[in-house]
């Protein structure tokens, strides 16, 4: 049993000192991780939380892949360049590439199968990345029925959820959120689960259409109730659950490498549950980043 604890020890440590080397990268002395061995190789590293990306060629040639900030919310996208004076000669073109490990990766995979068609693409799992954003707005509960139309304050938290890339199609959500209101008013904490689709994605911003398709409604309000001639005010506390496909729209604009300022217009329709009758008003603009 010694003998097979030792010896997945030292495999693994084999695979590790494969995977992580050192090298001379200019000035600079770094400790690179492997991602893509062939032709071309993918070398990545963590520097002060944030992800570089290297290229080395056969000739061991290792080129840094930049994306400096240049006027306004534009970026310079050195790294295409670098692409593609590398990948000259072939039929491939690095300007839709992104820089993340996922999108690179792809490219470089397809290069060096078109040099070697002998060329083993290694399979890895897709990476989920993550978003964290806070928004504050006006409500005036355009799903719940029988109350004023009164606008109110309210407060979200949301995690987003997304594949290997920096402007995805596709995400989903998890929102917590806290509407507010003066003494008798309707008020409600909830929670949500949805999905959002970008029909729009450009480099500094991206418009997409949203829907919560479950929902934990926990609300209260007061009710004036008269007996025997005795009005009194009573707060009526409740919670229910629904599956109401709950519709959004919504923008985020980029500000950083990391970060957005997001406005959403939410809750102006939904599958399953009546309106107020009054003209949806539920507006919140908020800061969103990558975690």
């Amino acid at each position: 049993m010694k003998k097979i604890i030792l010896s997945c020890l030292f495999l693994a440590f084999i695979a590790i000192g494969y995977a992580q080397k050192t090298y001379k990268v200019g000035e600079e002395t770094l400790e690179l991780q492997t991602e893509v061995d062939g032709d071309l190789d993918l070398l990545w590293t963590v520097t002060n939380g944030t992800y570089r990306y290297f290229v080395k060629t056969k000739d061991g040639t290792i080129s840094e892949l930049k994306n400096t900030r240049g006027e306004g919310r534009a970026f310079n996208k050195e790294y295409v360049s670098v692409l593609n004076n590398l990948t000259s000669g072939s039929n491939l073109s690095a300007e839709n590439v992104k820089l993340t490990t996922g999108s690179l990766k792809r490219f470089i995979d397809k290069y060096n199968k078109s040099v070697d068609i002998d060329y083993n693409v290694r399979n890895t799992n897709t990476k989920v990345n993550f978003r964290l954003a806070f928004f504050g707005g006006l409500t005036n509960h355009p799903l719940v029925e029988n109350i004023d139309d009164q606008s109110s304050l309210q407060l979200a938290a949301e995690l987003e959820l997304f594949g290997d890339t920096d402007n995805p199609i596709h995400s989903g959500m998890l929102q917590a959120r806290q509407t507010f209101g003066s003494s008798g008013d309707y008020k409600s904490t909830e929670f949500s689960l949805g999905y959002r689709v970008r029909f729009l994605r450009k480099e500094g911003f991206n418009i997409y259409a949203q829907t919560r398709f479950a929902s934990v409604n926990i609300f209260s309000v007061d009710r004036t109730i008269t007996e025997n001639n005795v009005t009194s005010i009573v707060q009526q506390d409740d919670s229910e659950f629904d599956v109401p496909f709950i519709f959004g729209i919504g923008a985020d604009i980029k500000i950083s490498d990391n970060s957005y300022i997001s406005i959403l217009y939410d809750r102006f329709y939904a599958f399953g549950l009546d309106n107020n009758d009054s003209f949806p008003t539920d507006f919140m603009i908020g800061y969103k980043f990558n975690l």
